[in-house]
């Protein structure tokens, strides 16, 4: 699971106006240059896919990533992070923050 601070779903939910956006692209940013699927975000945050899929189209919408294409031969769709302060700041954060949190301590508003 992808590691975040207590406090970080109010802080997302201030920032992003969603308290999950700020674990999606901390965990879009754990995979660097390197494309990956809503699948892989989905199994590494424990997020359900009613919630990822819209953060995705947003980011996606917005220009935070860019889609790829599918995975040849199956409906694996496929995403690439593209550089921008905000990606940098999440890449920062996900450096910084300790490996894991109880998942207990996520909170949604």
């Amino acid at each position: 699971m992808t590691a975040i601070h207590p406090i970080a779903p109010e802080d997302s939910k201030a920032l992003f106006g969603n308290s999950y956006m700020h674990t999606v692209l901390v965990e879009i940013t754990r995979h660097g240059d390197e494309p990956f699927s809503p699948k892989q975000i989905i199994d590494a945050t424990g997020l359900p896919g009613g919630i990822i899929h819209p953060l995705i189209k947003r980011l996606k919408s917005r220009h935070f990533i860019e889609y790829l294409g599918r995975v040849p031969g199956e409906k694996t769709t496929l995403y690439q992070a593209r550089d921008n302060p905000y990606l940098r700041a999440a890449r920062e954060y996900a450096i910084d923050a300790p490996a894991s949190v109880d998942s207990s301590q996520r909170t949604a508003s």
